[in-house]
């Protein structure tokens, strides 16, 4: 290539530089899809309400019962929930959402149907017991966070089991770090054991004197616990159980 033909070229990718910036922006997008209903306007001191956003985990329906009966009061005809239904979605539900086609999205009752197609498979997958009692505490995870994922799975299910069979999975599913101080503890509620939980989690990141002086003293609190008070059969090795000695069940 002789030098004037690479001069010639250089020239030509700078005007294609040039060509390029000058682009209007509407002839590149088309304005009029980037609004659903570029006409709506909304009542006279409209404020939209502050609702839970939904990020493609949960039930279809009930967002969309929770958002209807929460714009309907205020004045939104059709029109409006379908231009600010964006505002109560978040993650890859919102990502999903403005990516519908607009044959998708010509009418409130359209969304509506898009909407519940897409996510109706989580009502589908409910949460049984079994998901419960196979939910184990990760290597590498806290005390707190298998709590907070664990509680999360569990309120998914209509059907809980009882707070005291709760207590027995949870225990029974934790590392061994923190099964062999708790499983033979007596926790009357699920406040009782995250407080006892997190004592072990602060003092393994403090050291382990911490830890038997946490764990002496929360058992010397346990230790005071009313014999008049419930106990769990669970909460007590065999040879600690409170109704055996020397494997003879007391009536």
């Amino acid at each position: 290539m002789t030098e004037f033909e690479k001069r010639l070229l250089q020239r030509v990718e700078q005007m294609e530089k040039v060509i390029k910036k000058t682009c209007r922006f509407d002839e590149v997008v088309d304005l009029q899809s980037l609004s659903l209903f570029p006409k709506v306007r909304l009542p006279p001191k409209f404020k939209m309400p502050s609702l839970d956003k939904f990020n493609g985990i949960g039930c279809p329906v009930t967002h969309l019962k929770m958002y209807t009966r929460a714009m309907h009061p205020l004045g939104a005809d059709d029109e409006i929930l379908a231009q600010l239904f964006q505002n109560t979605l978040t993650g890859v539900a919102l990502k999903w959402f403005l990516n519908l086609k607009d044959s998708h999205t010509n009418t409130w009752e359209d969304i509506c149907s898009e909407f519940f197609k897409q996510y109706r498979f989580n009502n589908e997958v409910d949460v049984t017991r079994r998901d419960l009692e196979t939910t184990k505490q990760g290597a590498k995870e806290t005390f707190s966070s298998f709590i907070t994922r664990w509680r999360a799975k569990a309120v998914q299910m209509t059907s809980r089991p009882s707070e005291e069979d709760q207590l027995q999975m949870v225990v029974k599913n934790l590392l061994p770090t923190y099964n062999k101080h708790l499983f033979a503890q007596y926790f009357p509620t699920f406040k009782a054991l995250v407080a006892a939980g997190t004592q072990i989690e602060d003092a393994l990141q403090t050291g382990s004197k911490t830890l038997k002086a946490s764990q002496a003293g929360y058992s010397a609190k346990t230790s005071q616990v009313s014999s008049s008070d419930k106990v769990h059969p669970w909460a007590f090795p065999l040879h600690q159980h409170p109704t055996r000695t020397n494997n003879i069940t007391h009536a």
